[in-house]
């Protein structure tokens, strides 16, 4: 019974420290939080303060049973040896504190800003043609390369995707998530839609539906292809242009795929048509390689559109609040080093 009383009392003991932490603790983040959520970044962390009850079993019975015991002649040394176990309670205590911080509390706000945006339609060609290696690796790699680093660089602009080949598909809606649609861009391969043909007209004229039904004053096409229309299902790529040019929908087109020819004396890439969509609808004409005089030149072009206000609602990080539990779990180890070499000091 005695033993078991013993055993019990590290356990008791971390009770009765742990209350008054866990306390100070919750309160300092219901204080700092205040009105704003919080959140946890790094949630898995909690799951290391349940590890610590093997923590405690190995600091409080593993280790005394590995132990030398000695006889002790005086009560009150004999009481004072009960709390012997405080500098490994302690040390219990700044892991859990260190759990804590390790899972990062901070807190989010929403904020409401207004901003000015343009609606842009990327059209993207994924026919058989694209998987030419005249530009490096592959032609569709170089226009995955172009749209990706444009819409790096597009922070409020609302950007939608179109692919084609064969028929075309609406792949992404006009969104301000440049992270999900640079992903989708990404993840592009021929054969998403059905590759034995390339028809432009087609994929131009899904993009301006789209267009169509946006309220924004300004809107802008991008189309990336090799030029060399086989197919057409409802749009011939002229007949598109003059459609975007009604609506007033400026597209500027990229050329993707090197000017030259075949060993049959073959055009590789057909700049002809992009140029020609391009001059209808007051757009420009780019190659694929031009990613700085594309960006100079939609920018130069956006400045001159009306543009549309819009409210955009955001969460955004606010506050880092580890930091001070971070440091309470360094203290609690500082004070049970000085308990271990003083007081509390173990002689062999």
């Amino acid at each position: 019974m005695r033993r078991l009383a013993a055993g019990l009392v590290p356990w008791l003991l971390t009770a009765v420290l742990a209350a008054p932490l866990g306390l100070t603790v919750s309160g300092y983040l219901d204080a700092a939080r205040g009105r704003d959520e919080l959140v946890w970044r790094r949630p898995l962390a909690f799951a290391l303060v349940g590890a610590l009850a093997l923590v405690g079993w190995v600091l409080f019975h593993l280790r005394r049973q590995r132990s030398a015991a000695m006889a002790f002649t005086r009560v009150a040394v004999l009481r004072r040896a009960h709390l012997a176990t405080l500098p490994g309670v302690l040390r219990l205590l700044a892991l859990a504190a260190l759990a804590v911080a390790l899972a990062r509390p901070q807190t989010y706000r929403t904020i409401t800003r207004e901003i000015d945006t343009v609606d842009i339609m990327v059209v993207l060609d994924l026919s058989k043609s694209m998987e030419e290696m005249d530009l490096r690796r592959n032609r569709l790699d170089a226009a995955q390369r172009v749209v990706r680093r444009f819409v790096a660089h597009r922070q409020n602009d609302r950007i939608g995707l179109v692919i084609f080949a064969q028929g075309a598909m609406l792949q992404c809606p006009l969104t301000l998530d440049m992270k999900a649609l640079d992903q989708i861009v990404a993840d592009l391969a021929i054969g998403d839609v059905p590759e034995l043909g390339t028809a432009i007209g087609d994929g131009l004229g899904m993009a301006l539906a789209q267009l169509r039904r946006s309220d924004a004053k300004a809107k802008i096409a991008i189309l990336l292809s090799d030029g060399d229309n086989n197919w057409v299902t409802q749009f011939e790529p002229d007949e598109a242009a003059r459609l975007a040019r009604d609506m007033r929908v400026k597209v500027f087109t990229v050329l993707v795929g090197a000017d030259a020819t075949d060993w049959f004396n073959n055009a590789t890439a057909n700049p002809a048509t992009l140029r020609n969509i391009a001059q209808i609808t007051g757009g420009q004409f780019f190659r694929a390689q031009d990613y700085g005089e594309l960006e100079h030149s939609f920018d130069s072009v956006r400045q001159t559109l009306d543009k549309t206000r819009r409210t955009v609602t955001e969460r955004v990080p606010d506050r880092e609040l580890f930091a001070p539990i971070a440091l309470l779990a360094g203290g609690l180890l500082l004070v049970e080093l000085l308990l271990s070499v003083t007081r509390f000091r173990r002689f062999p």
